[in-house]
């Protein structure tokens, strides 16, 4: 069973009315699933699995030409997919139908790349429309969220195949399993320690990965957790979500600590480093925006609509803070003080965005996962 965290945070608190998304379960009875079991850290050498990944395959160039209005695809490839502008917004079909766009990143060589959660693929879409798939070796994956690592790779979370994913920009894919079986990884970011630090949602775990490949566990204290998305923060900790209405924090040496969110059941999603040195985060079941001081100390801001259901978050170019919301279906700017400075319809209908950032021409880049899209703001 697949979900958002933006809607199962709803979920898990039973805080949501309205339509759900496919993706949404009720997992409150699952998080305890998967530990580790014990105190301590466990660490090792991950089993190294690599393919290497030339790109499109025949079958991603038929859906291709089925599912999107494109041209042949090139000796690498990628697939020139055509652009829909419609005033500041742009939007790319992803080849492969129904793949659930959700993670996305700047890539080193200034291409945006995404996971397909149900696709099972890693994609790369450069500014002038040019748009590849990597198909992952392990079968239901769900590649869920991707960062950019230190060593000029792509790094990315497999939801369900309890796996860390490297990726070259040149497409050769490596897999490397996480020693606790089940943990539902979902967030990742890059430390200032020059690793990978990543979420285990089931498991009560944050994860550490060096760019070599060996795999460090630290349990988080509270029982049913569940960590979601994690980003380094401007203290030089980790901060992450903690979807029953926590942000934590965890040091390069592994020391957890939890602050607790002022509204009970807020479902934390998204976070961010904000650019007043303050942490940023979207509450996706209390439908506000949170700001959290390095020491702790929050304060939240309601949106409209009532239901926004915000999920994505990432520090824009302008220096707001810039939210995707899920069932409001659209973008929103916000200040440093909290204000809300634009909100931004998206112009599907029913877009469902994800997960958002910044591209290397300053605007907004998000997907857009039951329409199978990629979006570019450019406010």
């Amino acid at each position: 069973m697949r979900r958002s965290l933006g809607l199962v945070a709803c979920v898990l608190v039973s805080a949501c009315g309205g339509a759900s998304h496919p993706k949404a379960d009720g997992a409150a009875g699952s998080a305890a699933a998967g530990q580790g079991g014990g105190a301590g850290v466990v660490a090792r050498d991950a089993a190294l699995e690599s393919t290497a990944g030339a790109g499109g395959s025949d079958a991603d160039a038929s859906d291709a030409a089925s599912d999107a209005d494109v041209a042949d695809a090139d000796a690498n490839g990628a697939v020139q997919v055509d652009a829909t502008a419609t005033g500041p917004f742009t939007e790319w079909a992803v080849p492969t139908a129904a793949s659930e766009p959700w993670g996305v990143t700047l890539g080193p060589d200034g291409a945006l790349w995404f996971t397909e959660l149900v696709g099972g693929k890693i994609g790369r879409l450069t500014p002038a429309g040019a748009l590849t798939e990597f198909p992952i070796p392990t079968a239901g994956s769900d590649p869920f969220s991707i960062a950019t690592g230190p060593d000029g790779n792509l790094w990315f979370t497999e939801e369900y195949g309890g796996k860390i994913g490297r990726l070259t920009p040149a497409g050769v894919m490596t897999e490397l399993t996480v020693p606790t079986a089940k943990p539902n990884l979902e967030g990742i970011a890059a430390g200032p320690d020059g690793n990978l630090w990543f979420t285990e949602a089931d498991a009560d775990k944050i994860g550490r990965v060096t760019p070599t490949g060996t795999i460090t566990e630290f349990p988080i204290a509270t029982p049913t957790s569940y960590p979601s998305y994690i980003v380094a923060g401007p203290d030089g900790n980790l901060w992450f979500t903690e979807a029953f209405g926590k942000i934590g924090r965890i040091t390069p040496t592994g020391a957890i600590t939890d602050y607790e969110c002022p509204t009970p059941g807020s479902g934390p999603v998204g976070i961010t480093a904000g650019p007043d040195g303050d942490l940023w985060f979207a509450e996706g079941a209390g439908h506000q925006i949170g700001r959290s001081t390095t020491a702790g100390v929050m304060t939240e801001f309601p949106l409209t609509p009532t239901l926004a259901s915000p999920v994505g978050v990432t520090k824009g170019a302008d220096g707001s803070l810039w939210f995707t919301e899920q069932m409001g279906n659209q973008l929103v700017q916000v200040a440093t003080t909290g204000a809300v400075v634009k909100s931004y319809v998206i112009p599907t209908p029913n877009a469902f965005p994800g997960q958002i950032t910044v591209g290397p021409d300053g605007a907004l880049w998000f997907t857009e996962s039951i329409a199978t899209k990629i979006g570019r703001l450019a406010p």
